[in-house]
């Protein structure tokens, strides 16, 4: 889809153990920007509707990760309750940051409105929407001998110029991940986060082409985003 996607795969690498290697060595991944499958890469590439879009860009915020979500370790459930992370497996980079740059990446290459989406920009109000993320669920699952990958994601589109939600909605995704090794789990992982992203891209299209967010007027000088 863009740059990153082809230059954002999975990053493992090792670093020396401490306490004369009792420790494992710790092990840094990253999420990364995933084809979309057949059935949603169609819709992908048709463009995204251009003069039908609303006008004004959107300013994308860093997601919200709560509780261990947010603490950087690559988290782990056994069965339906049972919750930890792992000590010496660790995101490269924070799970808001990635999620709010796959998001932007999304939305360049398949607009949501007329100007560019931006991610983390110096004043976010500056522009006509504004999108927030919520990490619900982002992990390794175990159920029995079986390991899965499962992603929730809400997020919801404001005015900004106000703060009014003028859209909200929620993806979750599961997936087998029969090889069961923690670089076959990323990639899962980055897979479902992709096709959540866009299904919740779709599904605030139709809101933003309402008459209350048609109302939105841009501002008058385009703010500078994100280099």
């Amino acid at each position: 889809m863009t740059r990153r996607s082809v230059a954002a795969v999975v990053i493992l690498f090792a670093l020396p153990g401490c306490i004369h290697g009792k420790l494992p060595p710790r092990e840094f991944y990253r999420l990364r920007l995933a084809p979309l499958p057949d059935s949603l890469a169609a819709v992908y590439h048709d463009g995204g509707g251009g003069a039908t879009l609303p006008v004004g860009g959107i300013a994308i915020v860093p997601y919200v990760a709560p509780g261990v979500y947010g603490e950087g370790n690559i988290v782990y459930r056994i069965g339906d309750s049972e919750m930890g992370s792992y000590p010496n497996r660790e995101w490269a980079v924070p799970v808001p940051t990635m999620l709010g740059m796959m998001t932007e990446d999304i939305f360049r290459g398949r607009p949501l409105t007329r100007e560019p989406a931006v991610f983390d920009p110096p004043s976010p109000h500056a522009y006509a929407y504004v999108w927030r993320g919520l990490v619900r669920e982002l992990e390794e699952v175990d159920r029995g001998s079986q390991v899965y990958a499962v992603v929730r994601l809400d997020a919801r589109v404001a005015r900004a110029r106000d703060d009014s939600v003028l859209w909200s909605g929620t993806a979750r995704l599961e997936r087998l991940v029969p090889e069961g090794t923690m670089p076959a789990i990323i990639n899962a992982l980055s897979e479902l986060s992709t096709q959540a992203i866009f299904q919740l891209q779709e599904s605030a299209r139709a809101a933003l082409a309402g008459p209350a967010a048609s109302a939105v007027r841009a501002p008058q000088t385009a703010p500078s985003g994100r280099p």
